[in-house]
């Protein structure tokens, strides 16, 4: 199956532990979300069978076709920062997606992140 151009470029060439990047010492800052908003765009979840297919936007604009994820979403605690990295000049989410997601939704405009820097991931491509 091929991913999405956009998959493959950033969350496929790159690899990471999330469980080691938790374990991490990273100090927790305030970010804002419109630097993190493309990610709304960006088909990060399967659908019926098919993966990468389905994006944030579309799990919010119909959540009850989209429940699984939609659920996800509501149950994420916002209280545990999202883990992020910067690639091509912009900031992409390693963890964190539903806590994203779940904090879009109700209109925030700042998150907790964890800014990891690239050393604790190796570059596939």
């Amino acid at each position: 199956m091929k991913k999405p151009e956009i998959i493959e470029k950033y969350w496929y060439s790159i690899d990471w532990d999330v469980k080691k990047l938790w374990a991490l010492d990273l100090p927790v800052e305030s970010f804002p979300m419109k630097e993190l908003e493309w990610h709304m765009d960006v088909p990060v979840w399967p659908f019926e069978g098919k993966g990468y297919c389905i994006t944030p936007r579309e799990v919010l604009n119909d959540p009850e076709k989209y429940h699984i994820e939609y659920e996800r979403t509501m149950k994420a605690d916002t209280a545990f920062p999202i883990e992020i990295i910067r690639r091509d000049n912009c900031w992409m989410i390693l963890d964190g997606i539903h806590r994203f997601l779940k904090t879009y939704k109700n209109d925030g405009t700042e998150i907790n992140v964890r800014k990891v820097p690239e050393k604790y991931v190796v570059r596939l491509k």
